[in-house]
């Protein structure tokens, strides 16, 4: 759900009609290879299975479905959001619709904020918005709505009839999110809300407390979004909080409406908050809203202040997920720009288990220059760790990265790949022709991911 309920909040709030596409329960005739994903993830031990729940997705024809629904509903514009993986088939979802109504499109998200010369140059896509969408998609609608000029609107970039691009620059961040809509769940089928979370059938709420990341991994868009300046001349990526008397007041509400019993905060690194903000956030949290949550955050957090970890607990923290990627800290320093010391992991890890919260630890495998023993040296470490959840994903290295332009560099990749539709993802397979050696081949690769879950079976 994410930033589309924003979205969604900001028209609402403004009066605009919404009609939400949603595929998440479908998959198209083209796609069956998808269903593989869920399969490996229950294999290695990504989430625990609930007996009886399913989540298998009914096979469409998702271009026609689409169709259906544009001639019936009748838009005046189709905005749609992409990560890099999803642009291809997005398109060809799209355009035949798009095109036979002459109905313009717009397309925001990671992949265009990545790439967005890319995307501006894509058949059939008139504007690209770069960055956060609320304000420049609601400006874009409404002057559209009112027939006047909207080339000049921050953060867009517009193709014009005659080829044209204007590439306005991005619009200044607000200081802090409370300023943001309401988010707007009403469009989302309720089965975005049933989900499993260890073992059991939870009612998710889904939240966001906060924006911006300070770290810049080589493999991650922030790293790229850390480049980008806005028009006031300031980061474009700043961290941003809600303020806790905010968060808890949208919090409640929809505990009130909805009945959830579960909540995830979407923000990338949670414990990042201040801790003063943090402690009144707990107290507000266990009075008014008292149900157990799942989050994410970077080691470093506990480690410099283990007393988030209780606090945390106190709030309803059950389980926290940590990005431990590799071992090596060799690879760690000079590959993904993550300089950690030695055994924070493990620090963070012990920290988080002895105030009671359960650890998801994540693996990432197949970087470059990174060998079976440095890999080895990963499976050991998540031998120590005894994480609760884990998964294990292959390196993809997305557009704008600073990972994808070493391997570029290094000839270990070919940009067309960005032509393809890629029939896969990052669980179920290598997308590098790494040389072998020193890396190991595609199929060593797949046979080291399952080790992860054969250590782990040890421990449960």
């Amino acid at each position: 759900m994410g930033q589309s309920t924003s979205l969604a909040g900001m028209m609402k709030k403004h009066g605009i009609s919404v009609k939400l596409f949603d595929t998440t329960f479908w998959r198209d005739e083209s796609e069956l290879y998808l269903q593989e994903n869920r399969l490996v993830r229950e294999k290695i031990g990504g989430y625990k299975k609930v007996e009886g729940y399913s989540r298998q997705r009914e096979i469409v024809n998702i271009t026609e479905k689409f169709r259906e629904t544009v001639k019936e509903y009748k838009p005046n514009l189709i905005a749609a959001t992409s990560t890099s993986s999803e642009f291809k088939s997005l398109l060809r979802f799209i355009l035949p619709s798009k095109k036979e109504f002459n109905i313009p499109l717009i397309i925001g998200g990671s992949h265009p904020t990545a790439d967005p010369e890319k995307v501006i140059n894509s058949e059939g896509v008139d504007a690209v918005c770069i960055g956060e969408g609320e304000w420049p998609l609601l400006e874009f609608v409404q002057k559209i709505e009112k027939y006047e000029d909207f080339t000049n609107i921050p953060s867009l970039w517009i193709k014009k009839e005659n080829g044209e691009i204007i590439r306005n620059p991005i619009r200044p961040q607000y200081d802090n999110l409370d300023v943001l809509p309401e988010p707007d769940w009403d469009l989302f089928d309720e089965r975005h809300r049933i989900r499993p979370f260890e073992g059991e059938l939870k009612r998710y709420g889904f939240f966001e407390m906060s924006r911006g990341c300070p770290y810049n991994c080589s493999y991650c868009l922030n790293s790229r979004l850390h480049k980008l300046k806005t028009s006031d001349g300031k980061m474009f990526t700043s961290y941003r909080f809600h303020t806790p008397q905010e968060i808890i007041r949208i919090i409640k509400k929809y505990k009130e409406k909805y009945g959830f019993n579960h909540i995830q905060f979407i923000d990338e690194n949670m414990a990042n908050l201040p801790i003063e903000t943090l402690k009144e956030l707990v107290e507000l949290y266990k009075k008014e809203i008292s149900v157990s949550f799942f989050t994410q955050c970077r080691p470093e957090a506990f480690v410099n202040n283990p007393e988030k970890a209780k606090l945390m607990a106190d709030m309803g923290c059950r389980m926290v997920g940590i990005g431990v990627e590799s071992a090596n800290m060799d690879l760690c320093r000079t590959i993904l720009n993550r300089p950690m010391r030695e055994g924070i992991v493990e620090e963070a890890v012990k920290i988080l288990k002895e105030a009671g919260i359960m650890v998801a630890a994540y693996y990432i495998i197949g970087f470059p220059t990174e060998t079976k023993e440095m890999i080895k040296q990963t499976i050991e470490l998540h031998r120590k760790l005894k994480p609760d959840r884990f998964s294990v994903r292959f390196l993809h290295p997305y557009p704008g990265t600073p990972i994808r332009e070493l391997l570029i560099k290094m000839g270990y990749f070919d940009e067309s790949f960005d032509e393809k539709e890629y029939q896969g993802s990052y669980f179920t397979d290598p997308i590098l022709d790494l040389p072998s050696p020193p890396h190991p081949t595609k199929e060593e690769l797949k046979q080291l991911r399952d080790e992860f879950a054969l250590i782990a079976s040890e421990w449960k």
